[in-house]
């Protein structure tokens, strides 16, 4: 309908500066023909024929500045529509990842502090407090749904928006790596967990090895949080730094052996790693 509606308005226009054009023409040609009969003196002809002139460069200037005019309002037109629609894909993107970032959270406090707390109060006084395997394999079962659940609306919500957040797509490929290792970590700890009794975790060893197994899956878990905020800051500084005429400083980590999101997700080296993934994927496929 706009399009219909830009379209007449053009032809509109355009028959417009047609009809003004013939009209000059049609004072050109008179004016000659009254030359040709004698009706015009040489002063008068010359004099109507600058006029004539005059009108003709000045209808051409008209056009061009009316289609100038005409496409810098395209322009403007497309600039605000690409804006508003980045608006509401950093919206709903954002939303995704602060609900997902807030699932790691809750996954992250278990290893933090609740698992070690209980196997240390279990060591201290094993009859008080009692150490529950099974109840621990249940609980990272559903850490592993909420992971996953997380994961997928956090890519639902950017693939809805694609067109919009196409040049950050490597960086999601690289948070989801990291998403799938800490998937796989979880597993092993869960595994390993399974694999020594209640009494052998209160060994020095098994119990110092299990708080790093913890440690370590705590430590990736917030390696995840971390890109999702580098993500956020990406998209926020691309879509709405020029509206704002600002920018949101990237994050700084301390310690130098940590890096930010982008400096880890490299477009080609992440495509590679992307290639590697899914072919391993489609050979155990194959094999199952």
């Amino acid at each position: 309908m706009e399009l219909t509606r830009n379209i007449m308005k053009f032809l509109k226009d355009v028959s417009l500066y047609i009809l003004t054009l013939c009209i000059i023409l049609g004072y050109g040609v008179a004016v000659y023909s009254l030359k040709r009969k004698g009706a015009l003196s040489e002063n008068d002809f010359i004099n109507n024929i600058t006029i004539f002139v005059g009108w003709i460069v000045a209808l051409l200037i008209a056009w061009i500045y009316l289609r100038k005019t005409r496409k810098d309002n395209q322009i403007a037109k497309k600039d605000e529509i690409r804006k508003s629609l980045e608006i509401d894909a950093f919206r709903e993107i954002n939303k995704a990842v602060t609900t997902f970032s807030s699932i790691i959270t809750d996954i992250s406090t278990a290893y933090l502090f609740t698992w070690p707390y209980k196997l240390k109060s279990h060591v201290q006084n094993p009859r008080m407090f009692k150490f529950n395997k099974t109840e621990i394999h249940l609980e990272t079962n559903q850490q592993i749904v909420n992971l996953l659940g997380g994961s997928a609306d956090f890519i639902l919500a950017i693939e809805a928006n694609e067109i919009a957040v196409i040049q950050f797509d490597h960086l999601r490929k690289y948070i989801q790596f990291k998403i799938d290792d800490v998937k796989k970590l979880i597993r092993d700890f869960q595994k390993n967990l399974a694999s020594i009794g209640t009494q052998d975790l209160r060994t020095e060893k098994n119990y110092s090895e299990f708080k790093r197994k913890c440690k370590d899956v705590h430590d990736e878990l917030g390696v995840i949080q971390f890109y999702l905020f580098d993500y956020r800051i990406e998209l926020m500084n691309s879509m709405l730094g020029e509206i704002f005429d600002s920018h949101v400083p990237v994050r700084r980590p301390r310690d130098p052996k940590y890096k930010i999101l982008t400096e880890v997700a490299i477009k080609e080296e992440v495509e590679k790693e992307t290639k590697a993934r899914e072919d391993k994927f489609l050979k155990e496929k194959k094999y199952e």
